[in-house]
């Protein structure tokens, strides 16, 4: 039974200190897409990003049901200060949000990450601890922004 519990929590402490995967976000908002994106982008930027179309932030994307319009916000890449392992390349952080314009009202935030390994961009999919939590801070933000405003 000793044996069974000490390779019960070998195990746990493993898998808790694997590498975690990045899925979108999504928000759900009650108010104008316009607000939101007034909102979100002092936002972004009070973190370190950098958002790279302020100024034209419509798009039409095609969706299961046609095309639809939404208010679209992206980031520069953003260094993270921290390293691959193997590597020792600098990990860097690219947001991507997606705001529908037409109710019901749903926020994706995409998170895109990796780091250069001489001219080519290894875009990763999982996140080790530490930058997992890099990642996901801006979109856990956005989410507690949406709530704590009543967007």
């Amino acid at each position: 039974m000793k044996k069974f519990t000490i390779m019960a929590l070998m195990i746990i402490a493993i898998g808790c200190n694997g590498n975690k995967i990045i899925f979108p976000k999504q928000i759900e908002f009650s108010t104008s897409a316009r607000l939101v994106v007034n909102e979100f982008i002092p936002y972004i930027e009070s973190n370190g990003y950098v958002v790279i179309n302020k100024l034209d932030t419509q798009m039409t994307m095609m969706s299961q049901n046609g095309f639809m319009t939404v208010e679209y916000l992206e980031t520069e890449w953003k260094r993270s200060g921290i390293f691959h392992e193997n590597t020792g390349n600098e990990y860097i952080i690219k947001q991507k949000v997606w705001i529908t314009i037409d109710m019901p009202g749903v926020i994706t935030v995409e998170s895109v990450f990796g780091y250069m390994d001489g001219d080519e961009m290894v875009v990763m999919k999982n996140a080790p601890g530490n930058l997992h939590n890099e990642v996901t801070a801006l979109p856990e933000g956005l989410n507690n922004l949406v709530s704590s405003k009543s967007l």
